[in-house]
Formats: structure tokens, C-alpha cells, sequence
């Protein structure tokens, strides 16, 4: 099962995320925080165990808020890989960002978590991870769409 995130994790996250001025929060006000509880898995591929992806999350917690924005571009992917391209990069560059955010210049922290966050993309953006991820998503929202759209009846008209 999933964990969600609480809301006020979430918002903590969206005033982290704004205080390191993370690409994509345009984006990111879209979604309610309900949204973004059901769409955010933390850091970690949905087919990873809950209490696996708990683990990594706590342990590279600084780059929670790049990983729910990465979550919700891959929440509503469009199956295309221009798309999946944009969103890993924006979660490289807010990787960068929150290491910058939480640790000083001469801080070797700071670039340590700079390379997590490369390795971190290395995983986004690979086939057999990021790829089939995104691709499952857009599969699921099409099998969404299909569910939601009304019936027609024999004649052609629509039923609600």
C-alpha cells in the first residue's frame, strides 16, 4: 500500500519548494493537496514497497519536494517522451537546487547531495525504470479517461 503524505508534509514541502525556487511550481498549483497526496509516492519507483521507498525517502529527505513535483508531472504523463524528458530534467535541476538550498558553498555536503541528485536522475530518467513508470501512468490515465467518459446510447446520443 501507498503512504500518503500528510497534509501539512505537503505544504511543508510547497514552502521548501518555494523558499528554493524549484522549477515546476506553476505546475504545481494545479493539483489540491488532496491531489498531490494521492499522486506522491515519496522517493522511489511505485513498484519499490512502501516501506522500502519510506527508507530512501527518509534518508535523502532534502529532495522530497524535486520528488513530489517529479511525481505529479509523472502523475498526469501524456505517454511522450518530450514530456519525460522535461520532467526529469526539471527534477535534476531542483535536485541541485535543494542541495544548494540546505548546505553551504563550502559545505562538502552540499556536493555530495549534488551527486545523489544525479544518481537520482540517472534513475527517473533510465527505460527500464523512469520510462516504463511514466508509460504506466499514461496507460492508467487513458484507462481513467476511458472509464469517465458517458455511454452512448444506440442512436448516438449521450447518456449521463
Amino acid at each position: 500500500m501507498k503512504k500518503k503524505f500528510s497534509r501539512e508534509k505537503i505544504a511543508e514541502l510547497i514552502k521548501i519548494a518555494v523558499e528554493a525556487n524549484l522549477d515546476g511550481l506553476e505546475f504545481l498549483k494545479r493539483f489540491s493537496i488532496e491531489e498531490i497526496q494521492e499522486g506522491f509516492n515519496g522517493i522511489g519507483p511505485e513498484f519499490l514497497n512502501a516501506a522500502a521507498r519510506e527508507k530512501i525517502s527518509e534518508k535523502l529527505d532534502i529532495f522530497l519536494a524535486a520528488a513530489m513535483i517529479h511525481d505529479m508531472r509523472n502523475d498526469v504523463s501524456d505517454g511522450t517522451r518530450e514530456a519525460f524528458l522535461y520532467a526529469n530534467d526539471e527534477f535534476r535541476r531542483n535536485c541541485i537546487k535543494l542541495a544548494d538550498y540546505n548546505y553551504g558553498f563550502f559545505d562538502r555536503k552540499r556536493y555530495r547531495m549534488r551527486l545523489i541528485g544525479e544518481v537520482l536522475y540517472l534513475f527517473v530518467s533510465a527505460d527500464c525504470f523512469g520510462w516504463k513508470a511514466w508509460m504506466d501512468a499514461w496507460h492508467k490515465n487513458l484507462e481513467e479517461r476511458k472509464n469517465n467518459l458517458p455511454e452512448a446510447s444506440a442512436e448516438g446520443e449521450i447518456q449521463n
